[in-house]
């Protein structure tokens, strides 16, 4: 029983490497490290108005400007 374990966890190991090299490979060959500053960059729109969010999920309207919370730490939508 235990040898079919630590098979199964050597078998689990080695199929979880193979993945993380191909997944590794993959991001080299198609240039997804070629800029990694581009991606920080883009959240900041200077076209979005300061206090509105222009996103929405599919339940709440993204015309309603935010307000802060009562402890201060995050931005809620108003109900």
């Amino acid at each position: 029983m235990n040898t079919a374990v630590y098979l199964l966890l050597a078998a689990g190991l080695v199929l979880f490497g193979g993945t993380t090299l191909a997944a590794f490979y993959w991001a080299a060959r198609t240039g997804q490290f070629r800029d990694l500053e581009a991606g920080s960059r883009v959240i900041f729109d200077d076209d979005e108005p300061v206090g509105t969010a222009t996103d929405a999920f599919a339940d709440r309207r993204a015309d309603r400007p935010l307000r802060r919370a009562v402890d201060g730490a995050a931005a809620t939508r108003r109900q």
